[in-house]
């Protein structure tokens, strides 16, 4: 009976963090914790059985000297595509339309604009005109950044975090990848 009850439980952790796991992609054990209110333990046994039925995936990256596991969805694959939610540009950012400005601001930081600005072009490295595109529902814009940009900050090996800042996206790049593994020991 009691076994009966820890797997229904179990089992309604596992969909909990799933559902968590797939909106904010890429946290830490410690941060879903910390999210879910959930202790370590909790954590540790809803990740092991979704990584047994191979629900979600983890990257180890080195994040200020430490090594992190970050956990993604199984459907997730990392790519040059970044997608904002529409209602996020449309209040404070009404420039937005066909397209955006990207600028390698320094060696961790990509800035993306709807319009030129003067201020970033001037420091940063190099700069590009893209195309915009909107999800069939129409609720997000998709930007693809420029293969320039990608090899430049080798975003297919690191860690990237997307902030609005005012009218402009921020991507933060960090950490290498420095493995993709079955459970972190």
């Amino acid at each position: 009976m009691r076994e009966l009850k820890r797997n229904k439980r179990g089992k309604e952790s596992d969909e909990i963090l799933l559902n968590i796991i797939q909106k904010y992609s890429g946290l830490s054990q410690y941060e879903l914790a910390k999210k879910l209110k959930w202790n370590a333990g909790r954590i540790d046994s809803s990740i092991r059985r979704l990584l047994k039925t191979r629900a979600i995936f983890i990257r180890v990256m080195e994040r200020n000297g430490r090594r992190v596991n970050l956990v993604y969805p199984k459907e997730q694959k990392l790519s040059n595509l970044i997608e904002v939610p529409i209602e996020l540009l449309q209040m404070g950012n009404p420039i937005w339309d066909q397209s955006a400005f990207v600028y390698a601001l320094d060696n961790s930081t990509i800035g993306i604009s709807g319009h030129e600005l003067s201020e970033w072009k001037e420091v940063s490295c190099f700069h590009e005109k893209i195309s915009l595109r909107k999800t069939r529902a129409g609720d997000k814009v998709i930007l693809a950044i420029p293969e320039r940009f990608e090899r430049f900050y080798n975003l297919q090996r690191k860690h990237r975090v997307v902030s609005i800042n005012g009218n402009n996206l921020l991507i933060t790049v960090s950490g290498d990848i420095v493995e993709e593994k079955k459970y972190p020991s």
